[in-house]
């Protein structure tokens, strides 16, 4: 009777139901940072040093140490997007980079859409000689909807006595903003997916379905709404900060930035007895110091050393001067000056009458003082060439108009013309083109220049299966910009807004 009562007390005081601790550690959009960058974010004088992979390795090295000491579990995950982005990134196509990455200890990686942008042969590449654990669970063949031999949709792993199934997932949007070969493949909506896949991961008696996505903060959310049950969404593709993650309901969705400039911590508890698993806290570790010697990885410092060799030989070479900041902008509304200064030279260089940029496109702000090849290429990092199209101004206007009145593209920056809106509250109606400083002309045919991204087709600027006649320069974006800048080195980004607000 006494033994009765003490197990009763120990139940209902948690000693039989004692919570067992689980460390996830997560990182998302690395987009092949291999060196610390300026934070000028913290500091526009001073910046610190922060992040890069070799950084970001020693952390999860020291991090499994102390986990091995306390006896808890841990998972380390990243949500996509590996190598592109950076000289470093892009060598052989992203394979160094990958291999790299994968010697961090990650136990899962989502497949992004930038590690579609060699094709689908190259991504195959990745998966097969990488030694990453890759996963997508959304993409079929289009052809006949079966799933493609070469993508792993999930990964159980025991952990703190739990079955984990870490379901990959990749934005809907890949085959609009990555390599035309994805327009060959389906990519469904990760709800639907998720659904799906459940019945077969209860038959293998499966505990917890943690979301490893690449979708973007939005459409997180959606998948929160759609499954209230999820405890947890690692997340990426949005390059969100999310100090402390954020919750949809009972779900907790965290994402870290981008370019391994900080480590995403989240501690959960698991309670065997009542099988309920929790997200207690979630934090980001900024990568703001140098590791120690012993918590540093041989493996990944020898790889990245490589690579930065054989990158800076060329990337260091200065090519010209800022004469001040050259920044980006997220408001549909307004022209930043590293638009206006992309699209000026491209307007430049191919006396088209009108340039175009997509501002995904623009990756980076680049501080006032000499700029090297390194800077060209990490503000266009894309192997994207310039393409000068001839099109009506009747498209031109359709153009425009898709990209200030949806909410479904990252907007245009352009050289040679104005856009005039008006706003309504929350929406906004385009009302009139200028080109030249006249109305735009529907009838008449204007020379228009664009990166190879959008003339195929790319972030849907354009209606499917619409083209236009085209003169292809082979020089890529990168490139044009150190050409431009040796024909005149000292360069100045205008400021004016390219966008104006017109009254009713």
């Amino acid at each position: 009777m006494l033994l009765h009562s003490l197990l009763l007390s120990a139940l209902f005081s948690g000693g039989l139901d004692k919570p067992q601790s689980i460390l996830l550690i997560h990182t998302n959009d690395v987009h092949g940072q291999v060196l610390p960058r300026k934070a000028t974010w913290i500091s526009k004088d001073q910046p610190p040093l922060i992040g890069g992979l070799p950084r970001l390795a020693a952390h999860v090295r020291a991090e499994r140490r102390k986990a091995a000491e306390q006896g808890r579990s841990m998972l380390v995950l990243d949500g996509g997007d590996c190598y592109q982005g950076t000289p470093e990134g892009g060598i052989d196509n992203g394979l160094p980079f990958v291999i790299a990455q994968a010697l961090v200890g990650y136990d899962a990686m989502a497949i992004g859409n930038h590690d579609y942008d060699h094709g689908i042969d190259n991504t195959r590449r990745l998966l097969t000689r990488g030694n990453a654990p890759f996963l997508c669970a959304n993409i079929r063949q289009r052809s006949d909807g079966s799933k493609v031999e070469w993508a792993t949709p999930y990964r159980i792993m025991e952990l703190a006595g739990l079955r984990v199934a870490v379901v990959g997932f990749v934005t809907v949007d890949t085959p609009n903003i990555s390599h035309p070969e994805t327009r060959t493949l389906e990519f469904r909506d990760p709800a639907r997916e998720l659904s799906e896949l459940k019945p077969e991961l209860e038959r293998q008696k499966v505990d917890w379905v943690l979301p490893l996505t690449h979708l973007g903060i939005e459409r997180d959310r959606d998948l929160a709404r759609a499954h209230p049950e999820l405890v947890l969404i690692v997340g990426g593709h949005s390059h969100t900060y999310l100090a402390n993650g954020t919750r949809e309901g009972n779900t907790l969705i965290v994402q870290t930035g981008s370019k391994a400039g900080a480590a995403g911590h989240v501690e959960l508890e698991y309670r065997r007895e009542t099988r309920s698993l929790k997200a207690v806290s979630a934090r980001l570790v900024d990568l703001l110091e140098e590791p120690p010697a012993a918590d540093r990885v041989a493996a990944v410092d020898t790889i990245c050393e490589a690579l930065v060799r054989e990158s800076d030989a060329i990337m260091s070479a200065v090519v010209g001067e800022a004469l001040a900041p050259i920044e980006r902008t997220r408001d549909n509304t307004r022209s930043g000056s590293a638009g206006n200064w992309i699209t000026d030279l491209m307007r430049s260089y191919s006396g088209a009458d009108l340039a175009l940029m997509n501002r995904g496109g623009i990756r980076t702000d680049l501080r006032a003082g000499p700029l090297t090849r390194r800077d060209c290429y990490e503000i266009c990092p894309f192997d994207n060439n310039l393409v000068v199209l001839s099109m009506p101004g009747s498209e031109v206007e359709t153009l425009l108009r898709r990209c200030v009145e949806s909410r479904n593209h990252s907007g245009v920056e352009l050289s040679g013309g104005r856009v005039q809106l008006r706003k309504s509250g929350e929406e906004v109606q385009l009302v009139g083109v200028l080109v030249g400083g006249a109305a735009l002309d529907p009838a008449r045919v204007y020379r228009v220049a664009v990166n190879s991204f959008m003339a195929n087709g790319g972030d849907a600027y354009f209606e499917a299966g619409k083209s236009f006649p085209r003169q292809e320069d082979p020089i890529l974006m990168r490139d044009l910009l150190c050409e431009m800048l040796g024909r005149e080195p000292r360069t100045k980004a205008a400021t004016d807004n390219r966008y104006e607000m017109v009254t009713p």
